[in-house]
Protein backbone atom coordinates (compact mmCIF):
# COMPACT_ATOMS: atom_id res chain seq x y z
CA UNK A 1 0.00 0.00 0.00
CA UNK A 2 1.30 3.41 -0.61
CA UNK A 3 0.44 5.47 2.27
CA UNK A 4 3.47 7.17 2.03
CA UNK A 5 1.70 10.57 1.29
CA UNK A 6 -0.25 10.11 4.38
CA UNK A 7 2.52 9.36 6.40
CA UNK A 8 4.38 12.23 5.46
CA UNK A 9 0.80 14.72 6.25
CA UNK A 10 0.26 13.30 9.60
CA UNK A 11 4.20 14.24 10.61
CA UNK A 12 3.78 17.86 9.36
CA UNK A 13 0.06 17.95 11.41
CA UNK A 14 2.31 16.86 14.17
CA UNK A 15 5.68 19.14 14.11
CA UNK A 16 4.06 21.70 12.65
CA UNK A 17 6.53 21.85 10.30
CA UNK A 18 8.03 21.13 7.29
CA UNK A 19 11.37 20.89 7.64
CA UNK A 20 10.98 19.06 11.16
CA UNK A 21 9.04 16.52 9.57
CA UNK A 22 11.55 16.28 7.03
CA UNK A 23 14.30 15.22 9.88
CA UNK A 24 12.30 13.00 11.73
CA UNK A 25 11.22 10.95 8.43
CA UNK A 26 14.87 11.42 6.48
CA UNK A 27 13.31 13.11 4.06
CA UNK A 28 14.44 16.25 2.36
CA UNK A 29 11.87 19.85 2.47
CA UNK A 30 11.32 19.86 -0.82
CA UNK A 31 9.87 16.17 -1.14
CA UNK A 32 7.58 16.94 2.30
CA UNK A 33 6.71 19.56 0.29
CA UNK A 34 6.09 17.46 -2.93
CA UNK A 35 3.70 15.03 -0.52
CA UNK A 36 1.90 17.66 0.56
CA UNK A 37 1.13 18.86 -3.04
CA UNK A 38 0.07 15.93 -3.78
CA UNK A 39 -2.62 15.34 -1.45
CA UNK A 40 -3.86 18.81 -2.09
CA UNK A 41 -4.05 18.33 -5.94
CA UNK A 42 -5.76 14.84 -5.13
CA UNK A 43 -8.30 16.04 -2.68
CA UNK A 44 -8.98 19.81 -4.64
CA UNK A 45 -8.13 21.84 -1.54
CA UNK A 46 -5.55 23.23 0.74
CA UNK A 47 -4.85 21.08 3.69
CA UNK A 48 -2.08 23.03 5.29
CA UNK A 49 -2.04 26.91 6.23
CA UNK A 50 1.66 27.97 5.40
CA UNK A 51 0.78 31.60 6.08
CA UNK A 52 1.71 32.08 9.88
CA UNK A 53 5.14 31.21 10.02
CA UNK A 54 3.82 27.90 11.68
CA UNK A 55 2.21 25.56 9.56
CA UNK A 56 -1.57 24.51 10.47
CA UNK A 57 -4.14 22.19 9.43
CA UNK A 58 -7.19 23.82 7.48
CA UNK A 59 -10.42 22.23 8.31
CA UNK A 60 -9.90 19.79 5.75
CA UNK A 61 -6.80 19.32 6.70
CA UNK A 62 -8.15 18.24 9.92
CA UNK A 63 -10.77 15.70 8.57
CA UNK A 64 -8.09 14.45 6.53
CA UNK A 65 -5.39 13.63 9.23
CA UNK A 66 -8.18 11.76 11.58
CA UNK A 67 -9.16 9.80 8.59
CA UNK A 68 -4.92 9.52 7.95
CA UNK A 69 -4.27 8.54 11.56
CA UNK A 70 -6.91 5.35 11.08
CA UNK A 71 -5.17 4.05 7.70
CA UNK A 72 -2.14 3.97 9.11
CA UNK A 73 -2.44 2.07 12.46
CA UNK A 74 -4.33 -0.05 10.03
CA UNK A 75 -1.46 -0.76 7.63
CA UNK A 76 0.86 -0.98 11.40
CA UNK A 77 -1.69 -3.77 12.68
CA UNK A 78 -1.32 -5.63 9.32
CA UNK A 79 2.81 -4.96 8.92
CA UNK A 80 3.01 -6.60 12.69
CA UNK A 81 0.23 -9.57 12.04
CA UNK A 82 2.61 -10.31 8.75
CA UNK A 83 5.76 -9.97 10.58
CA UNK A 84 4.22 -12.13 13.10
CA UNK A 85 3.85 -14.49 10.52
CA UNK A 86 7.40 -14.43 8.75
CA UNK A 87 8.98 -15.25 12.57
CA UNK A 88 11.84 -13.46 12.31
CA UNK A 89 12.20 -10.09 13.13
CA UNK A 90 11.74 -7.71 10.91
CA UNK A 91 10.21 -4.48 9.63
CA UNK A 92 10.11 -1.13 11.57
CA UNK A 93 10.85 -0.65 15.21
CA UNK A 94 9.90 2.42 16.30
CA UNK A 95 11.24 3.61 20.01
CA UNK A 96 11.54 6.53 22.11
CA UNK A 97 14.19 7.22 25.24
CA UNK A 98 14.50 10.27 27.37
CA UNK A 99 17.66 12.04 27.25
CA UNK A 100 20.58 9.89 29.15
CA UNK A 101 19.25 6.45 27.99
CA UNK A 102 18.63 7.61 24.54
CA UNK A 103 22.23 9.08 24.10
CA UNK A 104 24.67 6.72 26.27
CA UNK A 105 22.43 3.50 26.52
CA UNK A 106 20.19 2.34 23.50
CA UNK A 107 22.90 3.66 20.90
CA UNK A 108 25.27 0.73 22.32
CA UNK A 109 22.18 -1.73 22.51
CA UNK A 110 21.05 -1.36 19.19
CA UNK A 111 24.21 -1.46 17.77
CA UNK A 112 24.57 -5.20 18.75
CA UNK A 113 21.10 -5.64 17.83
CA UNK A 114 21.44 -4.33 14.34
CA UNK A 115 24.06 -6.60 13.77
CA UNK A 116 22.22 -9.96 14.99
CA UNK A 117 18.83 -8.79 13.41
CA UNK A 118 19.79 -6.52 10.00
CA UNK A 119 16.23 -7.02 8.60
CA UNK A 120 15.15 -4.68 11.50
CA UNK A 121 15.50 -0.65 11.06
CA UNK A 122 15.25 0.84 14.32
CA UNK A 123 13.98 4.40 14.81
CA UNK A 124 14.86 6.19 17.65
CA UNK A 125 13.15 9.34 19.19
CA UNK A 126 14.98 11.23 21.93
CA UNK A 127 13.00 14.09 24.07
CA UNK A 128 11.70 13.87 28.02
CA UNK A 129 10.47 10.97 30.07
CA UNK A 130 6.80 12.53 30.12
CA UNK A 131 7.11 12.80 26.02
CA UNK A 132 8.28 8.84 26.33
CA UNK A 133 5.87 8.11 28.36
CA UNK A 134 2.85 10.18 26.45
CA UNK A 135 4.01 7.92 22.89
CA UNK A 136 4.26 4.55 24.90
CA UNK A 137 0.67 5.18 25.65
CA UNK A 138 -0.82 6.74 22.55
CA UNK A 139 1.17 3.58 20.95
CA UNK A 140 3.15 5.51 18.67
CA UNK A 141 6.01 4.02 19.57
CA UNK A 142 7.02 0.08 20.40
CA UNK A 143 8.87 0.62 23.33
CA UNK A 144 10.47 3.43 25.08
CA UNK A 145 13.62 3.63 27.68
CA UNK A 146 13.10 6.15 31.20
CA UNK A 147 14.64 7.13 34.06
CA UNK A 148 11.95 7.37 36.22
CA UNK A 149 8.47 5.20 36.22
CA UNK A 150 4.91 6.51 36.11
CA UNK A 151 2.77 3.70 37.73
CA UNK A 152 -0.08 2.44 36.06
CA UNK A 153 -1.80 -0.31 35.02
CA UNK A 154 -2.10 0.17 31.14
CA UNK A 155 2.40 0.31 31.28
CA UNK A 156 4.45 -2.52 31.93
CA UNK A 157 8.07 -2.19 32.83
CA UNK A 158 11.27 -3.93 32.75
CA UNK A 159 14.71 -2.86 33.88
CA UNK A 160 17.12 -1.99 31.39
CA UNK A 161 20.58 -0.75 33.59
CA UNK A 162 21.51 0.85 36.52
CA UNK A 163 22.44 4.38 36.86
CA UNK A 164 23.97 6.84 39.33
CA UNK A 165 23.16 10.55 39.71
CA UNK A 166 26.01 12.64 41.06
CA UNK A 167 26.44 15.99 42.77
CA UNK A 168 28.56 18.05 40.37
CA UNK A 169 30.73 20.96 40.31
CA UNK A 170 33.19 23.00 38.10
CA UNK A 171 36.87 21.37 38.86
CA UNK A 172 38.18 24.48 40.52
CA UNK A 173 34.85 25.10 42.77
CA UNK A 174 35.71 25.24 46.61
CA UNK A 175 33.67 22.28 47.49
CA UNK A 176 35.69 20.39 44.82
CA UNK A 177 38.58 19.75 46.97
CA UNK A 178 36.18 18.51 50.04
CA UNK A 179 36.48 14.56 50.48
CA UNK A 180 32.71 14.30 51.76
CA UNK A 181 29.86 17.70 51.24
CA UNK A 182 27.07 17.91 53.60
CA UNK A 183 23.71 19.49 52.32
CA UNK A 184 23.99 22.50 53.91
CA UNK A 185 27.06 23.29 51.79
CA UNK A 186 24.99 23.58 48.92
CA UNK A 187 23.41 26.77 50.45
CA UNK A 188 23.71 29.77 48.46
CA UNK A 189 24.97 27.89 45.38
CA UNK A 190 23.40 28.00 42.04
CA UNK A 191 21.29 25.26 41.52
CA UNK A 192 20.98 24.14 37.76
CA UNK A 193 18.08 22.01 36.31
CA UNK A 194 16.64 20.03 33.83
CA UNK A 195 13.27 21.31 32.51
CA UNK A 196 9.73 20.14 33.42
CA UNK A 197 9.26 16.29 32.30
CA UNK A 198 12.76 15.62 32.55
CA UNK A 199 13.34 11.89 35.09
CA UNK A 200 16.51 13.41 36.05
CA UNK A 201 14.79 16.46 37.38
CA UNK A 202 11.88 14.83 38.96
CA UNK A 203 14.71 12.54 41.01
CA UNK A 204 16.69 15.93 41.96
CA UNK A 205 13.99 17.62 43.42
CA UNK A 206 13.03 14.59 45.07
CA UNK A 207 16.92 14.00 46.77
CA UNK A 208 16.77 17.65 47.58
CA UNK A 209 14.20 17.20 49.52
CA UNK A 210 14.77 14.15 51.45
CA UNK A 211 17.86 16.15 52.69
CA UNK A 212 15.66 18.88 53.48
CA UNK A 213 16.74 21.39 51.25
CA UNK A 214 13.98 23.75 49.44
CA UNK A 215 14.58 24.42 45.86
CA UNK A 216 12.45 27.81 46.66
CA UNK A 217 15.70 28.50 48.93
CA UNK A 218 18.00 28.09 45.54
CA UNK A 219 19.34 30.88 42.98
CA UNK A 220 18.60 28.32 40.13
CA UNK A 221 19.18 27.65 36.25
CA UNK A 222 17.17 26.00 34.05
CA UNK A 223 18.23 24.17 30.76
CA UNK A 224 16.70 21.97 28.55
CA UNK A 225 19.01 18.77 27.99
CA UNK A 226 22.06 16.92 29.91
CA UNK A 227 25.00 18.57 27.76
CA UNK A 228 23.78 22.01 28.43
CA UNK A 229 23.92 21.28 31.94
CA UNK A 230 27.34 19.73 32.51
CA UNK A 231 28.61 22.07 29.99
CA UNK A 232 27.17 24.87 32.28
CA UNK A 233 29.04 23.18 35.07
CA UNK A 234 32.18 22.95 33.49
CA UNK A 235 32.03 26.85 32.84
CA UNK A 236 31.31 27.42 36.23
CA UNK A 237 27.61 28.53 36.15
CA UNK A 238 26.70 26.34 39.38
CA UNK A 239 26.33 22.99 40.62
CA UNK A 240 23.57 20.14 39.33
CA UNK A 241 22.85 16.75 39.60
CA UNK A 242 23.46 14.48 36.76
CA UNK A 243 23.72 10.76 35.40
CA UNK A 244 27.05 9.13 35.64
CA UNK A 245 27.31 8.07 32.41
CA UNK A 246 26.83 11.43 31.28
CA UNK A 247 29.42 12.72 33.36
CA UNK A 248 32.17 10.26 33.10
CA UNK A 249 34.11 11.38 30.01
CA UNK A 250 34.23 14.94 31.80
CA UNK A 251 35.16 13.83 35.24
CA UNK A 252 38.31 11.79 34.08
CA UNK A 253 39.51 15.14 31.87
CA UNK A 254 38.99 17.42 35.56
CA UNK A 255 36.12 19.44 33.63
CA UNK A 256 33.70 18.72 36.40
CA UNK A 257 34.18 16.87 39.78
CA UNK A 258 32.15 14.62 41.55
CA UNK A 259 30.86 15.74 44.92
CA UNK A 260 30.37 12.84 47.66
CA UNK A 261 27.38 14.10 49.27
CA UNK A 262 26.21 12.73 52.92
CA UNK A 263 23.33 11.31 53.40
CA UNK A 264 21.73 10.80 49.61
CA UNK A 265 21.28 7.93 47.95
CA UNK A 266 21.77 8.63 44.09
CA UNK A 267 21.08 5.15 42.85
CA UNK A 268 18.37 4.52 40.26
CA UNK A 269 17.81 2.21 37.47
CA UNK A 270 16.30 3.32 33.54
CA UNK A 271 13.48 1.02 32.86
CA UNK A 272 11.89 -0.15 29.42
CA UNK A 273 8.40 0.52 29.24
CA UNK A 274 5.70 -1.33 26.97
CA UNK A 275 2.02 -0.74 26.23
CA UNK A 276 0.12 -3.99 27.57
CA UNK A 277 -2.61 -3.97 25.11
CA UNK A 278 0.09 -3.66 22.08
CA UNK A 279 0.34 -6.95 20.63
CA UNK A 280 3.85 -7.54 20.95
CA UNK A 281 6.77 -8.58 17.77
CA UNK A 282 9.67 -10.25 17.21
CA UNK A 283 11.39 -7.37 16.90
CA UNK A 284 10.11 -6.05 20.32
CA UNK A 285 11.13 -9.29 22.02
CA UNK A 286 14.09 -9.85 20.31
CA UNK A 287 15.43 -6.39 21.81
CA UNK A 288 14.44 -6.98 25.18
CA UNK A 289 16.15 -10.34 24.90
CA UNK A 290 19.54 -8.34 23.96
CA UNK A 291 18.81 -5.88 26.81
CA UNK A 292 18.61 -8.75 29.34
CA UNK A 293 22.04 -10.01 27.93
CA UNK A 294 23.41 -6.77 27.90
CA UNK A 295 22.46 -5.76 31.39
CA UNK A 296 25.60 -7.25 33.21
CA UNK A 297 27.88 -5.66 30.98
CA UNK A 298 26.48 -2.62 31.70
CA UNK A 299 26.35 -2.79 35.32
CA UNK A 300 29.82 -3.57 35.37
CA UNK A 301 30.68 -0.34 32.85
CA UNK A 302 28.95 1.81 35.30
CA UNK A 303 31.14 0.32 38.40
CA UNK A 304 33.85 1.26 37.17
CA UNK A 305 33.53 5.37 36.41
CA UNK A 306 34.93 7.52 38.22
CA UNK A 307 32.44 8.85 41.17
CA UNK A 308 32.28 8.84 45.23
CA UNK A 309 31.14 5.21 46.65
CA UNK A 310 27.33 4.28 47.21
CA UNK A 311 26.04 5.28 50.57
CA UNK A 312 22.72 2.99 50.40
Amino acid sequence: MNTRSLRVFAEVARTGSFSTAARNLGLTQPAVSFHIRSLEKEYGCVLVDRSLGRCRLTEPGQALLRHAQRILKVEEELSREMEGRRGEPSGTLLLAASNIPGEYILPRVLSRYRLRYPLVEPRLEVTDTRGVLDLVRAGEVDLGCVGSRDDEERLEYGRLCPDRLVFIAPGNHPLATRKRVKVDDLSGETLILREEGSGTRSHMLRILSELGLEISHLDCLVLGSTMAVIQAVAAGAGISVSSLWAVEPYARLGKVRVLALSGADLRRDFHYVILRRRPSTPAVEALVQVIEEMRPELEDELASFVGPPDRG
